[in-house]
C-alpha cells in the first residue's frame, strides 16, 4: 500500500464546514468588539473541533480504541488549557501589537479583509495540521482496525506531557512577570526563560512532535505534515520571527538577552543573567 494514500480524505473533509462556522462566528464577534486578537483564542479550539469531528464521524469503538481516546484527551487538554490562558492574558488588554500592524497595513476596509486574511487563513491552517489526527481516529473506527497500545504511544504521551508542562510553566512565568509594575523595557530572563527566549513555543513544538510519534504506528506518511508546518510557524512565521521583529527597539535590554540566551531550544546561558523571578 502506498503510504501517501492512507489519509482518509472523506473523513478529513467532514471538519471543513465545522471550522468554517467557527471562523465566521469569531470574525463576527471581532467586528462587534473591533479586535481581531480573539482569533488567538480559537486557534487551539479549531484543532479540537477538527479532532472531535473526526472522532465522531469515524465512530470509534470506545471499548477498544484506547489509542484514539488518548489522542482525543490529549488534544482536549492542550486546547482548553491554551485557550483559557490566552483569554486570561488578553483580558482588558488592547488589540495585540501584531494585529495592529496588520490592521494598519490593510486599511481601509480591514474588517472585511480580516475575514480571509486572518480568520479563514487560520481555519485553513488548523484544518491542514489536523491531518495528523485523521489516521489515528480512522484506525480506531472499529474493533477490527483498532490499534494495540505500543511503546510509540507511550513515548508520544510522555513527550506530550513534557511539552504541556513546559509550555504551561513558561506561560505562567511570563504572565506573572508582566503583571508586575516594571519598566516597559524590562525583559524576563529567569525561570525557563533563562534557558530559552521562547520556552512556551518550545513546549508547543514538543506537543506537535509528540503527536507525530504517537501516530507513527498508523504507518501514514501524512502525519509528518503537521509537525513540519508547526515548526515553521513557531520558528519562522508567526512565532519567534514575528515576536522578535523590532523588539530591541522597544526593549533596549533585549540585545543582551539575545547575546546570552538560546533562541528556541533550551540550553545553558552563554553568560550569567539576572532577574527578579
Amino acid at each position: 500500500m502506498n503510504l501517501l494514500l492512507t489519509l482518509n480524505l472523506d473523513l478529513m473533509l467532514q471538519a471543513l464546514p465545522v471550522l468554517f462556522l467557527v471562523a465566521v462566528a469569531t470574525w463576527l464577534i471581532s467586528l462587534a468588539i473591533d479586535d481581531v486578537s480573539i482569533v488567538d483564542y480559537i486557534w487551539s479550539l479549531l484543532s479540537l473541533a477538527a479532532a472531535s469531528t473526526y472522532a465522531y464521524h469515524a465512530g470509534i469503538d470506545t471499548s477498544h480504541s484506547y489509542v484514539s481516546l488518548a489522542m482525543l484527551v490529549m488534544v482536549a487538554i492542550w486546547a482548553l488549557r491554551l485557550t483559557y490562558f490566552l483569554m486570561k492574558r488578553g483580558r482588558n488588554q488592547p488589540e495585540d501589537r501584531r494585529y495592529q500592524v496588520i490592521r494598519k497595513r490593510n486599511s481601509p476596509n480591514f474588517g472585511l479583509k480580516s475575514f480571509y486574511l486572518i480568520f479563514i487563513f487560520q481555519g485553513l491552517i488548523a484544518w491542514i495540521i489536523s491531518s495528523i489526527f485523521v489516521p489515528v481516529f480512522d484506525a480506531g473506527s472499529s474493533a477490527e482496525t483498532a490499534m494495540s497500545w505500543t511503546l510509540w504511544h507511550s513515548a508520544g504521551v510522555a513527550l506530550w506531557l513534557f511539552g504541556l508542562i513546559f509550555e504551561s510553566v513558561s506561560d505562567n512565568q511570563l504572565h506573572a512577570f508582566n503583571q508586575k509594575i516594571v519598566p516597559e523595557s524590562k525583559t524576563l530572563n529567569t525561570g525557563l526563560w533563562r534557558y530559552s527566549r521562547h520556552p512556551n513555543y518550545f513546549g508547543e513544538f514538543c506537543i506537535w512532535w509528540a503527536w507525530f510519534i504517537f501516530a507513527i504506528p498508523t504507518a501514514s506518511a501524512w502525519i509528518i505534515v503537521a509537525p513540519l508546518v508547526m515548526t515553521f510557524l513557531l520558528m519562522k512565521f508567526s512565532g519567534v520571527g514575528n515576536m522578535e521583529n523590532g523588539i530591541t527597539t522597544r526593549r533596549p535590554d533585549y540585545q543582551a538577552y539575545i547575546d546570552s540566551t538560546n533562541t528556541f531550544f533550551p540550553w545553558k546561558p552563554r553568560a550569567k543573567v539576572g532577574g527578579n523571578l
